[in-house]
């Protein structure tokens, strides 16, 4: 499984890890908050030609603005997340993505089931109402820049950055 991520900027990726820790001790995982958006998971054979091609998607493309607007439960996923709008340069790259590789990429990313969004809290095992209703209370709607966007393998025990571009902030 090969992903392509959208990195938020520092300040918002503080912002998110601060927010997090209102959850109290709920998540499986452990470490630091990594900030980032799923555009796509592609599950297809070629993954130079993917990759490539996603390049040649994003040159000449600049940071840009998204929106989290608010705290949702992803049940199907046992995750707490911080939910993005669709909207903008965000739904534009990746539709673009999504159009010319659907037929390479999971269902939760090759479509409109597409759900942005930064997970927060991750626990297979418990009820994430009572943190959902924690987070909620101190989540205030706000914005972030994408500034980077990476390319990575999700491994058995992590993932692989594969590659990254830095876009430019105008």
């Amino acid at each position: 499984m090969l992903c392509v991520i959208a990195r938020i900027d520092p300040g918002a990726r503080e912002r998110l890890a601060a927010l997090r820790r209102t959850g109290g001790t709920l998540d499986h995982r452990t470490g630091e908050l990594y900030g980032h958006i799923t555009l796509v998971t592609y599950v297809g054979d070629e993954e130079d030609r993917f990759i490539a091609s996603c390049r040649a998607l994003l040159s000449g493309r600049r940071a840009f603005s998204v929106r989290y607007g608010g705290i949702e439960i992803l049940p199907a996923t046992s995750i707490l997340v911080a939910s993005l709008e669709k909207e903008g340069e965000l739904l534009s790259l990746h539709g673009e993505i999504a159009e010319k590789w659907s037929g390479g990429l999971d269902r939760w990313t090759g479509d409109e089931r597409w759900k942005p969004h930064t997970t927060l809290l991750y626990n297979p095992d418990g009820d994430l109402t009572a943190a959902a209703a924690a987070l909620e209370k101190r989540f205030v709607p706000f914005s972030a820049r994408v500034e980077r966007i990476e390319f990575s393998r999700v491994e058995e025990t992590g993932y692989t950055i594969l590659g990254s571009i830095d876009l430019p902030i105008t």
